[in-house]
């Protein structure tokens, strides 16, 4: 589809104001132009209207058939999903008020949260102000970031103690990544002992009353399984002697038998 401008025949020159207006105006309707773009290339992207045969990205895309630079193009996808979550911008730049420059440089630091401070910012200030200025928001917020990580490392602390009962108590204050290790290892030794005792007997427990069993402790098992092989040492030595106490024996209608022989 070919789209040609209007030709100006008017051999007069027109006056300043005339065509600072008209530039203004048309500057308008291509922001406004713009960002009707970017929200059909949000879609696009979305559905992956783009998918064919050597095509690996909207951006690829966008440079292929609308011959838009592979850069220019992932900044254009990357703007046009930011603007999704981003109503106050959208609605400006939807009504021509900002420009896509303007736009770009706000999506990379902007959230519901502030965005209508910076497009207090982008009203009044040009597109190099506002870049500037998200230039500094960035770098400032790597610093705090960097701050709170290193406050985070200072503030590490683990305690722990062996309770009167036997009972492990744990006092700790650890990063957001070690915090996860540790909960993790905890959890998988749980689960293993979960499996462990699942498998075990139930004649390694002791049930002092019935009404109220409870898991036998490390020192009764100890003394169940000391009891439990003197017992059976004490009866296969029992039953031994009496095996060799019956065989030394000789039945009595045995001998019956012999005496009336």
């Amino acid at each position: 589809m070919l789209i040609s401008a209007p030709v100006q025949n008017d051999s007069k020159p027109r006056r300043l104001g005339e065509i600072e207006n008209e530039i203004t105006e048309l500057a308008a309707h291509i922001h406004a132009a713009t960002f009707r773009v970017l929200e059909l290339i949000r879609e696009f992207d979305e559905r992956e209207g783009w998918g064919g045969p050597g095509l690996r990205s909207c951006a690829h895309w966008l440079n292929w058939k609308c011959s838009i630079g592979l850069g220019a193009a992932r900044e254009k996808v990357r703007v046009a999903h930011a603007l999704a979550n981003l109503p106050k911008i959208s609605d400006e730049f939807r009504q021509g008020r900002i420009s896509f420059s303007k736009v770009r440089a706000m999506t990379r630091v902007a959230t519901p949260v502030n965005e209508v401070e910076l497009l207090n910012i982008a009203r009044y200030g040009t597109a190099s102000h506002v870049e500037r200025l998200v230039s500094q928001y960035r770098k400032v917020k790597r610093i705090e970031a960097l701050e709170a990580e290193n406050q985070r490392h200072r503030l590490r602390e683990l305690n722990w103690y062996v309770d009167d009962d036997g009972s492990y108590v744990f006092k700790a204050r650890l990063t957001p990544e070690q915090g996860e290790r540790v909960v993790r290892a905890i959890e998988s030794a749980m689960d293993e002992e979960f499996e462990e005792r699942k498998n075990v007997s139930a004649e390694t427990f002791l049930r002092s009353d019935r009404r109220t069993a409870r898991p036998a402790s490390i020192l009764d098992r100890i003394r169940q399984f000391r009891f439990g092989r003197a017992r059976k040492w004490t009866t296969g030595w029992r039953s031994r002697r009496c095996c060799r106490w019956n065989r030394s024996k000789t039945p009595a209608w045995n001998r019956w038998n012999q005496n009336e022989r």
